[in-house]
């Protein structure tokens, strides 16, 4: 049997080649249409960039801080204890409030549908008073200790910088927040 599969096997070995040649001089050859993207295209274009410049005191932070499951925001007050949702000037600032926030496992409230979820807290930590050009009454909640602060505008001791992108126009806006030294009054 074994005589006999070898000559099947040598007829089909011997024909494929000539098979294969048959197609390829029929076969149209083949076009391949590239578009090459350059990667040096999206550097090209002109973004609308505006730059802001702002400054607080050390002790501020424009943007929410989380440690594990707490969250400390700080909000700004005007002059009517109305809440300064974008601040322009620091100067329109009269006190700013340190919120701490988390959620409270033991605690539970029963949403709409009828779900248990941990109750949501939110307390003051501390309150910074403006009494002067350059000085703060701040009010730690904690420990109930009142302190005076004094600023000194011309030593940055930090930055951050925050950018917003508005989708419907593509123009970014750069905040550049500089932080300046605030020492306690002895």
């Amino acid at each position: 049997m074994k005589i006999k599969a070898l000559p099947v096997i040598a007829i089909l070995l011997s024909s494929t080649p000539a098979f294969a040649q048959n197609n390829q001089q029929d076969a149209k050859p083949a076009v391949y249409n590239y578009v090459i993207d350059d990667p040096m295209d999206h550097f090209s274009t002109v973004v609308d960039t505006t730059v802001q410049l702002k400054y607080f005191p050390e002790f501020y932070s424009p943007t929410p801080r989380k440690h594990k499951d707490t969250t400390f925001t700080f909000e700004c007050y005007d002059a009517r204890d109305s809440i300064l949702h974008r601040v322009k000037e620091n100067s329109q600032i009269r006190f700013i409030s340190l919120f701490k926030s988390y959620k409270d496992p033991i605690h539970t409230y029963t949403d709409d549908k009828g779900i248990k979820k941990p109750l949501p807290v939110s307390s003051i930590v501390k309150r910074y008073d403006r009494v002067g050009d350059d000085k703060w009454l701040t009010v730690d909640y904690s420990n109930n200790k009142v302190s005076e602060l004094k600023e000194y505008r011309n030593q940055i001791v930090g930055s951050d910088s925050v950018i917003v992108v508005d989708p419907t126009t593509s123009k970014n806006l750069v905040t550049i927040y500089s932080y300046y030294k605030v020492e306690k009054v002895k």
